[in-house]
């Protein structure tokens, strides 16, 4: 029955179709968190890059894009362009704009900068609103057909846990009171793992859903905390590290229960 499952087909999905709801509900997140940051992301919801270093690095990563467009032997237009309604994609843009409505009373939730995806291997930051910690980044996968690719991620977790966490270039810290763009080291990192039928699934559900939290969203994110629990328990990591990551799990889940309990 397995093999059978694997070897099945899957359902032909028009992906295209969630590109546009899902920038303006970023475009919305992003005019929101930038009440708080000004200028901190972009309207894509991705963390701006600003800073001394800023110009060298977007210039590296004009140069990274050109390169993976080019191993795909395609102009750098067509790769974006394709990018944008990839599934992988379309599973970074979804689960941020629905942690955004779980955590983002207490939380900003935010996409990470391209340099920080490219060269850190972060997909998103989440940055606590009262004491400025960034408290953890994720990385997503997305797997097949009954199979949520989790296991792609588990080694390249454990690398960066044995280095004592992940480097953030682009993330942001309290300073005075006021939350400003700053760089973070030894941030605890967790990979977010769905299957396609799931992406499918929540897709919808924010389409359909909008603002309003959908029980397709509370059972992935009660999903995804097991997840971070299980990545937490078996982490060959120092203690430092372990005790980062179980404290953002709590606040993680703490957050999650007011909201339902809203």
């Amino acid at each position: 029955m397995n093999r059978f499952q694997k070897n099945k087909p899957e359902p032909k999905v028009v992906w295209e179709k969630y590109v546009n709801p899902l920038h303006a509900q970023l475009e919305n997140l992003s005019r929101q968190v930038n009440q708080e940051i000004p200028n901190f992301l972009e309207v894509d919801g991705r963390i701006a890059l600003v800073g001394p270093e800023s110009k060298q690095d977007q210039q590296l990563v004009d140069q990274q894009e050109k390169v993976f467009s080019q191993n795909q032997g395609k102009s750098l237009e067509q790769w974006q362009r394709d990018g944008e309604r990839n599934p992988a994609n379309l599973t970074e843009m979804a689960l941020t704009v629905s942690l955004h409505k779980f955590l983002g009373n207490d939380f900003i939730v935010a996409r990470a900068s391209r340099f920080d995806d490219y060269n850190n291997g972060v997909d998103q930051v989440i940055v606590d609103k009262q004491t400025g910690d960034v408290i953890c980044g994720f990385d997503e996968v997305l797997g097949h057909q009954g199979d949520d690719g989790g296991e792609k991620k588990k080694k390249k977790m454990e690398r960066i846990r044995e280095k004592g966490g992940v480097q953030i270039k682009y993330g942001a810290s309290l300073e005075n009171g006021r939350l400003v763009p700053s760089s973070i080291k030894n941030v605890p990192a967790f990979y977010l793992s769905l299957s396609k039928e799931e992406l499918k699934d929540l897709l919808e559900a924010l389409v359909d859903q909008g603002e309003a939290i959908s029980a397709v969203e509370i059972n992935i994110f009660n999903k995804l905390l097991d997840s971070l629990k299980e990545q937490t328990n078996q982490a060959d990591a120092n203690w430092s590290l372990r005790a980062k990551s179980q404290l953002a799990i709590d606040k993680l889940q703490n957050s999650f229960r007011k909201q339902l309990a809203a």
